[in-house]
């Protein structure tokens, strides 16, 4: 993750974290936008939020199994190896929960323009479902770190996680 000089890695990843859960309010604006001159006619039906209740335990699902799945980090690797390994694996990491949580609002998007309404409604609830899978799993919290870091030491490893990220 590219960052600049004295800024420490927390910082970059809450701002990248920031960055990515930002864009989905943007993305409901212009959506919001697309939809605002038409009248939907009668009521919206159950099976896009039955859609997506399913694809938020989808996700959340595969962000329990995968999202925190690092590779161990060998016992006597050099402090300062150990520390790069651990920053890149977390933030391989992140990405990967970002991928997984975003996309009960991808398909929302989709579940927007299948309906015969054509509403934002499903957009609304998607993303909404999406921002807490990403405040509880993409944001660099002291839990996600702790986490993190656990799987990175599992073997032995000493990754320093929590310490590398804060710059020391």
């Amino acid at each position: 993750m590219l960052r600049q000089p004295g800024t420490s890695p927390l910082r970059a990843s809450q701002v990248l974290a920031a960055s990515l859960m930002s864009a989905l309010v943007v993305i409901g604006v212009a959506l919001s936008s697309v939809f605002a001159g038409r009248h939907h006619q009668g009521s919206i039906p159950i099976w896009p939020f039955l859609v997506l209740v399913a694809e938020a335990a989808v996700a959340a699902v595969a962000i329990q199994l995968i999202g925190y799945r690092v590779p161990p980090l060998p016992s006597g690797l050099a402090a300062d190896e150990a520390r790069s390994r651990g920053l890149l694996a977390f933030q391989q990491s992140m990405i990967l929960r970002f991928a997984l949580a975003e996309s009960v609002a991808l398909v929302a998007i989709v579940l927007s323009f299948a309906v015969r309404a054509a509403t934002v409604t499903p957009y609304l609830l998607g993303a909404a479902i999406s921002l807490v899978l990403m405040g509880l799993h993409v944001w660099p919290s002291e839990r996600v770190i702790a986490r993190v870091q656990e799987n990175l030491d599992r073997d032995g490893g000493r990754s320093e996680l929590a310490t590398a990220l804060r710059g020391g």
